[in-house]
């Protein structure tokens, strides 16, 4: 019966995991407290009279929770077994609530104690306490209690196959958590294990605790503004280079010549910011079109060599890698080159023995994001109100007007940002302090114009006619060229614009300096360029979908670096992680083939809607 393994595992970690960790130390050794009591390896003090018997009664109601829930599996009809489901799920997820409260109410109230008695911040009885692996189950499990209540009727499967775009990622993640889970496992040994004799529960507990720890460091990231500010610096390239990547793939071409184009993209708003004078309203919007124009070249080369001649665009977007790397270190490794014995001096490369281009001008250079959503100066820093009043504002008129074509909707909405910027401009700014590690973090204006490619690709791709005939090229080129479309010309216009995009990933790092200078430097992380083709297999190659990835691996490498600070384990885990999710999306998580094979979805979306279905005169069968 479907959902009975489910209720099982959840009755398992409900029995023998830790609930709660109510203090940690630096390197993830902690006391945890489980249905059993309290664990306590390294004997880190407690305070006095610290009530945690609670958490047996607790982890009691969860038990008699799941199995509840895993008697009312043998309900008939299953109208009313979706029912009790939906029930005990809701109630599950107000218990994990309540949980929490009662959590971090008796953690809140021993150190409300100890600050009011004077003890520093950093010395407090129970600091860095979380929820533990039983905790997170619980909420988890929750959400697949209302999961499982729909799958119980008509129409379960088309349901999750209508949703396939969040399926198959959802599930290629979570596998690819489980085998991370396993290699942590085998990498080192439980928290506060070493030089003490634990019993085989207690080093049990340890080990799933090491695990929990690891992906709560992984994914912490998102807890504190300066790991959130982290993610979305890391994620800014990885939109480009995924957008550029998808783009291509609409129109039937792979495009893996992202790092090349990217490159071109570089030395051309290079050498616009370098040396073009002007104003900023001038100097930058050329710059950043630059780096734009130099991708679209590098990538229609190989779409018109495609078009014309029939080549390979995988193998010219590889040998054309090579050729923009080479062209790179031509122009910023020397000034000087010998030519069948002639000097040639450049004057790209900058002064000194490392190889980078000089200084970009002042006004070719995208501010930081702390700069475009504030003011810093000698009297202090503030915020301003421009850009959440230009965002609120854009929002409400974009939904307004849902009912007004496309074009329209977007003009409005423009003029809508614009007198949002402006009033919010005219309001007192709000003081306040931006803390080192913030203002540290180089996240620039290229974030927006991230944000602004994706909208734009979304809108190309599903709004208009040439985006509905590179899609229609893409699935079946004979079919197109049937119909009118000029398939050369998709082909070359596919691979220019996703050129142009992975070109666009350079504003990030030449003009908002994403590599900790306003240059052009031999660090220039081209390798971004072949990350762009998981983040787009990922997203489904969906912009909305390839933003979310985005910021997902953003999160992951950013959390990659806590943890080998903290537990001493490789950031490799994190690409380990990422290869694995690429794997299993590769593999359309194990899922059958209906939920990879787009005519198979469809044709199971139609029989659902039949009704002369087996589903409309039954019970539904099992899901595959």
């Amino acid at each position: 019966m479907t959902g009975i393994p489910f209720h099982l595992l959840a009755l398992l970690v409900f029995l023998l995991s830790p609930w709660w960790v109510l203090k940690r130390e630096f390197g993830g050794v902690g006391v945890l407290v489980g249905p059993w009591g309290v664990i306590n390896p390294q004997s880190l003090a407690l305070p006095e009279g610290l009530a945690v018997g609670w958490v047996g009664w607790w982890a009691g109601v969860w038990l008699l929770l799941s199995g509840m829930a895993l008697g009312v599996m043998v309900l008939k009809p299953a109208q009313r077994r979706a029912y009790a489901l939906y029930g005990l799920g809701i109630l599950g997820l107000l218990l994990f609530l309540v949980g929490l409260g009662l959590f971090y109410q008796m953690i809140g109230a021993v150190n409300g104690e100890a600050l009011a008695q004077g003890v520093a911040a950093a010395r407090l009885p129970l600091k860095r306490a979380s929820p533990s692996l039983a905790a997170y189950a619980s909420g988890f499990y929750s959400l697949g209690l209302l999961l499982l209540g729909r799958l119980q009727l008509p129409g379960s499967k088309a349901f999750l196959v209508k949703r396939r775009q969040m399926v198959v990622p959802l599930v290629a993640m979570g596998l690819a958590v489980m085998v991370g889970a396993v290699v942590v496992w085998m990498l080192r040994p439980g928290l506060g294990s070493a030089g003490v004799e634990l019993s085989a529960y207690e080093r049990l507990v340890g080990k799933l605790d090491l695990v929990t720890y690891t992906f709560q460091l992984m994914f912490g990231a998102i807890t504190s503004l300066p790991g959130l500010f982290q993610s979305l610096l890391l994620a800014t390239p990885l939109m480009f280079t995924g957008l550029a990547v998808a783009f291509a793939f609409h129109g039937g071409l792979f495009n893996i010549g992202a790092p090349g184009q990217l490159t071109m993209g570089a030395i051309a708003t290079m050498l616009v910011g370098v040396y073009l004078p002007g104003p900023t309203w001038l100097v930058l919007p050329l710059a950043i079109a630059a780096a734009a124009l130099g991708g679209a070249i590098w990538g229609g080369i190989p779409g018109w060599l495609k078009a014309r001649f029939g080549t390979h665009e995988v193998i010219n977007t590889i040998m054309l890698n090579y050729i923009a790397s080479s062209l790179f270190l031509f122009l910023i490794s020397a000034n000087q080159y010998s030519f069948f014995g002639y000097e040639i001096e450049l004057p790209f490369k900058a002064a000194g023995p490392e190889a980078r281009s000089e200084e970009l001008r002042p006004a070719a250079r995208l501010p930081l994001l702390l700069t475009i959503l504030g003011r810093q100066g000698s009297e202090g820093s503030s915020l301003t109100w421009a850009i959440p009043l230009a965002l609120l504002l854009g929002l409400l008129v974009y939904g307004w007007l849902r009912a007004l074509p496309w074009q329209t909707r977007l003009a409005a909405t423009a003029v809508s940002l614009l007198a949002g910027y402006g009033m919010g401009s005219l309001l007192p700014p709000i003081p306040v302090t931006f803390s080192p590690a913030l203002t540290s973090v180089r996240l620039n204006g290229s974030f927006f114009i991230a944000l602004v490619a994706v909208l734009g690709v979304n809108l190309y791709l599903w709004r208009t006619k040439g985006g509905y005939e590179l899609r229609a090229t893409g699935l079946s080129p004979k079919a197109a060229e049937y119909a009118g479309v000029n398939l050369a010309q998709k082909m070359v216009l596919a691979m220019a614009v996703s050129g142009a995009l992975a070109g666009l990933a350079a504003t990030h790092y030449v003009l908002g300096s994403g590599i900790d200078e306003y240059r052009l430097k031999q660090s220039l992380p081209t390798s971004v360029g072949f990350d762009g083709i998981a983040v787009a297999l990922m997203g489904q190659n969906s912009p909305l979908g390839i933003a979310l990835t985005s910021f997902l691996f953003g999160v992951l490498l950013t959390g990659g670096l806590q943890l080998n600070l903290e537990l001493g384990i490789s950031r490799e885990l994190v690409t380990t992680l990422q290869a694995l999710i690429v794997l299993f999306m590769a593999a359309g998580g194990f899922l059958p083939s209906y939920f990879r094979d787009p005519l198979q979805a469809a044709q199971v979306e139609m029989e659902a809607h039949s009704p002369l279905t087996p589903e409309s005169l039954a019970e539904p069968q099992e899901v595959a």
